[in-house]
């Protein structure tokens, strides 16, 4: 029995690996960056809304996959499109309502789960895939959303800009 109880447990831990080994396909990268430096540009405080509703998003859509929710080959172009659309908002530099963010990041949260199912045969080792894919994609969240806070002189700024532009 603890021969079998480690070989199961090694296994989720390696279907870990790959959830987090998900999020790092260009497409959801596009997404995880764009949808931070928008969440993080003229915000004083953690955007805390904006991380809760990507979040969301992820667990809707994880949800919808384990209710055996087929992916769409046009995924990836939803994703873009929404990695676009708010690309073209941080590069102009208007204000953007906290509900259009929210959005956002609730549809990229959700795409990005879709656009990367976990590919393991077991229920544990799936769920251990989709825990992982959601902790690093919140952790780049994160890390890009502060960093686009933190821009604060001119030259920064105009740097988030350029990155959001090439996004778009």
């Amino acid at each position: 029995r603890g021969g079998r109880r480690r070989v199961s447990q090694r296994h989720r831990m390696s279907a870990f690996a790959d959830g987090l080994l998900l999020v790092f396909l260009p497409t959801n990268l596009l997404g995880l960056v764009a949808v931070g430096l928008l969440a993080g540009q003229a915000a004083t405080r953690f955007p805390v809304a904006t991380a809760a509703a990507f979040a969301f998003g992820m667990t809707v859509a994880s949800v919808g996959i384990a209710a055996a929710l087929r992916a769409q080959d046009t995924l990836p172009i939803w994703l873009l499109t929404v990695a676009a659309l708010a690309g073209i908002a941080v590069a102009v530099a208007r204000p953007i309502p906290q509900a259009a963010r929210t959005i956002a990041a609730f549809l990229a949260g959700g795409l990005i789960a879709l656009n990367s199912p976990p590919q393991a045969i077991t229920i544990p080792s799936a769920i251990a895939a989709q825990v992982g894919s959601a902790i690093a994609a919140l952790a780049i969240l994160a890390v890009v959303t502060a960093t686009a806070m933190k821009a604060e002189r001119a030259w920064q700024r105009i740097g988030v800009r350029i990155v959001a532009s090439w996004i778009a």
